[in-house]
C-alpha cells in the first residue's frame, strides 16, 4: 500500500512523548508497520512528514493519535466521496493495546446530539468555509469495540464543491485532518451508497457551506476586527474616541483610527466604506440618533486627514440606539454598543495578501497585557488547577497553513475530575461580541502585542456563531490526555502566546493561564 503523509499534532502530552524529532522518528517508525504515515499531534498537512503542504496523490488517510478517557486511540480519515448531493468521510478507529474501548458520550456530538458526531467540522481552509455534520446515526458511539477491533464511522455533509481536491476536518477531543483526499465513488474503498444511507440524515440541518469569519480585538478591549473573504469590519469603543455625550475625539482616537488606517492601506484600489455611529439606549431616540450621526462624521473627518481616501467611496450614518450588538440590560453591554463600526469592503480583496498576516489588528504592537494565571512555556506545560485536582496543560506548537494557525491544546490531570461547565470560557464581554455559546472553548487566544486573536468562527443558517474548537469539555480520568484542537487566525509570528484570561464568577472557574514561546511550523 502507498505511503499517503498525513498530518496530526506533534504535542509533548500525546500518546507518544518527548520531544518533536523523537515524536517525528516514532512516527516514521509506526509508518513502515501499519501503511500509514503518522506524526504525534502538531499539524501536518497531507504531502511529507516534514509539513510540505501538497495534496495527497491517492486515497490514503489522514491519521491522528490522541486518547479518550485515558485510552490511546488512533484515526484513520479519509477519503471523502461526494454522491448524492452530500460529502461523507470515511473514519476508522482503532485502539493502541490489545484492550476493548468505547467511543462514548460526548467524544464528537454533545447536548441532544450526544452519541452522534454533530460537533464535527468539514473544512475547507484553503476556500475559508466549513460545513455541519448532518448525520444522526449512533452507530458505533454507544457500544464497547472489542478487543484487537476497530470501529468504522461516516460523519456525512453537504457537497463540497466539484473542483475541491481535498478537504480538512475537525474532530473535538482528537484534533486536526488536514488534506484529506477527496475521491470517486469507486476510489473509496467502502459501499459509499450505503452508508450514506445508513447515515440517518436530518434533512433539516442546512449543512453550509458557511464562510469563516477572524476576529482580532485590543487586548484593553477597545476595538475589535473582524475579517471574512469579502470585507473587514472594526469596531471602536465610542468611550475611547470620545468623551461622554460628546462627538469631539479624544487623545487615543488616532491610535485606535491608525489601526484601521494599516487596513485602508492594504487595498491600493480601495472600495467601498461605511462609516456608521451608534449608542447605548440611555437618553432619548432623538438624541442618540443625533449624537451617533455626529460621532460618525468626526471619525470620516479625522481618517481623511490620517490618510488618502479617494479610491474609496465613503457612506456616513448614524443608527443611534437602533442596532445594539448586544442587548442594553447592563453596563457591560451598554458600553459594548457605544462604538463606531467602520466596514472595508475593498474592490479587490486579494490586494491584503500581498502584505502580512493580520496587519494592523486591533490594539497595535505594544506590549502584552500582564497574565491572569500561572505562565509557562507552551511546549513544556504548566501546571494549573481543575476545582482542586492538579492537571498539567501544554501546547506544543501550532502550524501555519492557508492563512491560519492550528493546534491542539494537551490537558492532563492528575486523578479524575469533574470538569466545570464553564471552565474554557471566554469572559462575557468578548463572548458576547459573537454570541458564543458558554459551554465551549472559546478561551484560547493568541496575543500579538496589544492584540488577541480569538478562535475562528462561523456563523450557521439559524444565525448561531459555531467555533473551530472543542464544543465542550467532558470529565477526565486518571491517565487522560485530552486533545482540544482550535484553529486561529495567522498572527504572522514565528512563535506565538496562547492566553487565557477566565474570570471566575458566579457559575464557577474559567481558567487563567499563558502559554509562552510556542514555535510555529511553517508548511
Amino acid at each position: 500500500m502507498p505511503k499517503g503523509v498525513v498530518l496530526v499534532m506533534l504535542c509533548r502530552r500525546e500518546v507518544l512523548t518527548g520531544s518533536a524529532a523523537v515524536a517525528v522518528a516514532a512516527a516514521l517508525a509506526a509508518c513502515a508497520d501499519d501503511g500509514g504515515s503518522v506524526t504525534d499531534a502538531s499539524v501536518v498537512p497531507s504531502g511529507s512528514a516534514s509539513g510540505g503542504v501538497t495534496a495527497s496523490a491517492n486515497s490514503d488517510p489522514v491519521v491522528l493519535k490522541w486518547t479518550w478517557k485515558g485510552q490511546a486511540l488512533t484515526s484513520r480519515v479519509g477519503p471523502a466521496v461526494v454522491q448524492s448531493g452530500y460529502t461523507i468521510v470515511r473514519v476508522v478507529v482503532s485502539a493502541d493495546s490489545d484492550e476493548s474501548f468505547s467511543l462514548s458520550g460526548w467524544l464528537f456530538g454533545g447536548g441532544l446530539d450526544a452519541y452522534t458526531m454533530a460537533a464535527v467540522r468539514l473544512l475547507s481552509l484553503r476556500d475559508k468555509i466549513a460545513f455541519l455534520e448532518v448525520g444522526r446515526s449512533k452507530e458505533g458511539l454507544t457500544a464497547d469495540v472489542e478487543a484487537g477491533a476497530s470501529v468504522e464511522l461516516f460523519p456525512v455533509f453537504g457537497a463540497a464543491p466539484e473542483d475541491m481536491k481535498s478537504v480538512d476536518l475537525l474532530f473535538p477531543n482528537a484534533g486536526v485532518a488536514l488534506g484529506v483526499p477527496v475521491v470517486d465513488a469507486g476510489e473509496a474503498g467502502f459501499d459509499v451508497t450505503a452508508a450514506i444511507a445508513g447515515s440517518k440524515i436530518d434533512e433539516d440541518i442546512h449543512s453550509g457551506p458557511f464562510e469563516l469569519s477572524s476576529l482580532v480585538v485590543a487586548a484593553d478591549r477597545s476595538a475589535d476586527t473582524e475579517k471574512d473573504d469579502v470585507s473587514t469590519t472594526v469596531n471602536v469603543s465610542g468611550d475611547v474616541l470620545f468623551a461622554t455625550d460628546s462627538a469631539e475625539l479624544t487623545d487615543r482616537a488616532d491610535e485606535l483610527l491608525g489601526s484601521v488606517v494599516e487596513q485602508l492601506e492594504l487595498y491600493p484600489s480601495g472600495g467601498e466604506l461605511a462609516i456608521t455611529g451608534h449608542t447605548d439606549d440611555v437618553a432619548d431616540d432623538a438624541y442618540n440618533q443625533g449624537l451617533s450621526e455626529r460621532r460618525a462624521k468626526a471619525v470620516s473627518d479625522r481618517l481623511g486627514e490620517l490618510t488618502e481616501l479617494s479610491a474609496w467611496e465613503v457612506s456616513v450614518s448614524g443608527k443611534g440606539e437602533s442596532e445594539p450588538r448586544v442587548a442594553n440590560d447592563s453596563d457591560e453591554n451598554r458600553q459594548l454598543n457605544r462604538r463606531v463600526e467602520i466596514v472595508l469592503t475593498p474592490t479587490d480583496p486579494s490586494e491584503a495578501s500581498a502584505t502580512a498576516p493580520n496587519a494592523g489588528s486591533a490594539g497595535g504592537s505594544g506590549d502584552v497585557p500582564e497574565p491572569k494565571g500561572p505562565v509557562g512555556r507552551g511546549p513544556d506545560g504548566v501546571d494549573i488547577e481543575i476545582d482542586g485536582v492538579p492537571a498539567r496543560i501544554s501546547l506544543d506548537s501550532v502550524v501555519r497553513y492557508e492563512g491560519y494557525l492550528i493546534g491542539t491544546v494537551k490537558i492532563s490531570p492528575e486523578q479524575e475530575v469533574s470538569v466545570p461547565l464553564f471552565l474554557l470560557r471566554i469572559p462575557d464581554e468578548l463572548l458576547y461580541i459573537r454570541m458564543w455559546s458558554s459551554y465551549a472553548a472559546t478561551g484560547f487566544t493568541l496575543l500579538k502585542g496589544e492584540s488577541r486573536h480569538l478562535v475562528v468562527d462561523f456563523t450557521d443558517s439559524g444565525e448561531d456563531n459555531r467555533i473551530l474548537a472543542n464544543h465542550e469539555m467532558s470529565n477526565l480520568v486518571a491517565g487522560d490526555t485530552r486533545s482540544l484542537p482550535v484553529v486561529w487566525p495567522d498572527t504572522g509570528e514565528d512563535t506565538v502566546i496562547m492566553d487565557m484570561i477566565g474570570e471566575d464568577d458566579a457559575f464557577g472557574q474559567h481558567l487563567a493561564v499563558r502559554l509562552t514561546d510556542i514555535p510555529v511550523v511553517e508548511p
